[in-house]
């Protein structure tokens, strides 16, 4: 017969408290599930992006069995999805959105702003920072011209990643995996008669993109407009965000774009990845 083991006052059904929330079986208030699950969270990293069950107990100090509700609940709410294979998880863009929600609003916007100020002064026109939730881009300021202008983007506006010229860089920095969970298979929507429909394409232009370290969109947003974009990196090299010049064609000709727009959005993008830990590399690999 096996011998219960006496259960402890607790506000929540989770079992017993970890080593690590021991200090807290005390506290009332403290939910124990809750922090449970925010630890299978926090063993994803970039070494391995992609964790079985049995590897995530194994990095919690947790029985093989334990860490299956706690991962079940966090993939049916969108915070982990399965790996090719279909037994290993991953973290998803709604995670992210955990540590995004804390950076675009305090520290990377008020570190962008005058940055985005003073792009639009060299390049007489509009400008944005944005990050990637899922499959959409979500501005988290700007820098507007005065003039009226075609352009009707806001704080807050989202839109297709996959059309605009910062979910491109974005999208560029993503795994295949991601990226094959964001574009798909499927012939894309055009938004004009301009726009790259083909995913294979798209996947070919985003491959180009990374190397050269920026996306060039000429009117497959929005007709008539031209936009430059490059990735904010931080520390560790992962793209947290983007940022861009937008006009329309007659402000931003072929010559202006080349000698003026790329080499000063990449530079306000290069100030902001190293105001984030980022360490440029030279081809050698050294910092």
């Amino acid at each position: 017969m096996v011998q219960r083991k006496q259960k402890q006052p607790s506000s929540n059904e989770a079992g017993p408290p970890s080593e690590e929330t021991s200090s807290s079986a005390k506290d009332p208030y403290w939910v124990d599930a809750l922090a449970q699950g925010l630890a299978v969270l926090h063993v994803f990293d970039g070494d391995r992006p992609a964790l079985t069950l049995p590897e995530i107990a194994a990095r919690l100090g947790w029985s093989r069995t334990k860490p299956f509700r706690f991962v079940h609940t966090l993939e049916k709410l969108g915070y982990l999805t399965r790996d090719e294979s279909g037994r290993a998880f991953r973290l998803t863009s709604m995670s992210m959105q955990l540590g995004f929600a804390y950076l675009s609003r305090v520290p990377l916007v008020e570190m962008a702003q005058p940055v985005l100020d003073r792009l639009r002064t060299q390049v007489g026109a509009s400008t944005h920072l944005a990050i990637l939730e899922r499959n959409e881009l979500v501005y988290i300021a700007q820098a507007r011209v005065q003039l009226p202008t075609a352009i009707n983007i806001h704080v807050g506006s989202r839109l297709p990643a996959y059309a605009t010229s910062i979910g491109r860089i974005l999208l560029a920095h993503q795994s295949d995996d991601a990226l094959d969970e964001i574009v798909g298979g499927e012939p894309l929507q055009a938004r004009t008669p301009k726009s790259t429909v083909d995913p294979n394409t798209l996947r070919r232009n985003l491959r180009r993109a990374r190397e050269q370290g920026y996306v060039f969109n000429d009117g497959e947003f929005q007709e008539g407009i031209r936009s430059v974009a490059a990735p904010i990196l931080d520390a560790r090299g992962n793209a947290v965000a983007g940022i861009n010049a937008t006009a329309t064609s007659y402000v931003f000709d072929d010559k202006t774009v080349s000698s003026l727009v790329i080499p000063a959005v990449c530079n306000a993008a290069s100030e902001l990845s190293r105001s984030l830990g980022y360490a440029e590399r030279d081809r050698d690999g050294a910092a």
